[in-house]
């Protein structure tokens, strides 16, 4: 049933660029149950990939520019609110003397906040008391909505979150700015996996608003497995160090098989990557596809017999890709790191520990080609697997339930 609520979504930049892959699957069921989705992205290229929405979806322009951005005028006008959330977060900051060191930059990101949020200001459609606002992430628009809430503009809303904005690792000075701030402006915090629902409630910051939220991937069909066709691994993700792809290549070079392996994505490791990948044995058959939107990559996975999907990457969330891959009936093979294991088990594929034996993982590959995994009815197990969690009908319609509430 669809509410007439207006739903503000809040992303990086979809619908625009190639990434945030999972709202091309959300936004559809999302469109289901709102009367009027208004999405508004953080950055946008106007001359690059604008992916298709429902007619019901209308796009507002990125705030990336800042044009009209006047920081010395929004500060003394804002100065008393301005003290007060500094001073909150200085008081539940861990590392003290570096929140002291980089305050410049956090009254930066305050100020570009509070300036952000007045462009929210303007998309109301109709009373904002009908309006349902959810950020993709903990993010520049998650502090302009807490902003917004701890002025009395807005009466709730709601963020999810899933690697970058949970863990502090990743961030100078081991230091999520605002998490504190925003944390206690939300009315439900919704990590995207198991994993970073206990990593952040260990931090004990209003753990009673935090619920984990799967993210789901749309039913695109079964993958066209061929037993007799040449053994076939991909990967999909980012060429950047966190992602390890340098080590799938180092798998590679043990495995004494014909074997084409295909890997979808691009960065700034591509020609180290490409110039290891030419030196792998004559066996060995490799394409870099680079960066091909998430539509095609599904096509892919629905005419090419695919064996086995690969990552190995250093950390994760809840891996879409892998989400994407066991829709299809693909197994998996993936380091156990982050929510990894609530995707890869008996069921679909085989974990491997973080710090893997190279030739241990070409060894497991080679006995898998050879075993009842590598078949038609264990990837129907893989299947079900995903339609029993991760299917995005299913998903999104707790989802949208809770959005509702709030």
């Amino acid at each position: 049933m669809k509410t007439k609520k207006v739903l503000h979504l809040f992303t990086a930049e979809f619908p625009f660029g190639i990434s945030e892959g999972f709202l091309e699957n959300k936004i559809f069921v999302l469109a289901k149950k709102f009367e009027l989705i208004i999405v508004h992205p953080l950055w946008s290229d106007k001359n690059g990939t604008k992916r298709k929405v429902p007619e019901n979806v209308i796009i507002k322009e990125s705030v990336n520019k800042r044009d009209n951005l006047n920081s010395r005028n929004i500060f003394f006008k804002n100065i008393f609110f301005i003290l007060k959330v500094l001073f909150l977060e200085f008081l539940h900051c861990s590392n003290k003397l570096f929140f002291i060191s980089k305050i410049r930059l956090f009254n930066a990101l305050l100020i570009r906040a509070i300036y952000d949020s007045s462009n929210i200001l303007i998309s109301f459609a109709g009373n904002m008391t009908e309006s349902v606002f959810y950020s993709c992430w903990m993010n520049d628009w998650a502090l302009s909505l807490a902003v917004l809430k701890a002025k009395k503009v807005i009466p709730a809303f709601v963020f999810g979150c899933g690697g970058f904005d949970i863990y502090d690792d990743r961030h100078e000075g081991n230091y999520l700015p605002f998490r504190y701030f925003i944390y206690k402006q939300a009315s439900v915090i919704l990590p995207n996996s198991k994993s970073a629902t206990d990593y952040v409630i260990r931090k004990n910051i209003f753990p009673e608003k935090i619920k984990t939220q799967y993210l789901g991937t749309k039913d695109n069909g079964i993958n066209k497995f061929n037993e007799y066709s040449k053994f076939t691994l991909v990967s999909c993700s980012n060429l950047i160090p966190l992602k390890r792809v340098h080590l799938i290549i180092e798998i590679l070079n043990h495995i004494n098989f014909d074997l084409n392996w295909i890997h979808f994505g691009n960065g700034k490791c591509f020609e180290e990557l490409r110039l290891l990948a030419s030196k792998l044995p004559s066996n060995i058959n490799v394409e870099f596809k680079g960066n091909v939107p998430n539509k095609d990559i599904m096509e892919f996975y629905k005419i090419n017999s695919v064996n086995l999907f690969i990552t190995t990457s250093e950390t994760e969330s809840l891996p879409v890709s892998i989400q994407e891959a066991i829709s299809f009936g693909i197994p998996i093979i993936a380091t156990n790191v982050g929510g990894v294991s609530e995707i890869v088990n008996e069921k679909t594929g085989y974990l491997i520990d973080k710090k893997f034996d190279v030739k241990e993982v070409a060894s497991l590959i080679g006995e898998f080609k050879n075993s009842s995994e590598n078949s038609a009815s264990f990837r129907n197990g893989v299947r079900n697997f995903w339609l029993n969690n991760f299917e995005a009908n299913a998903v999104y319609e707790d989802f949208c339930q809770e959005l509702i509430k709030y």
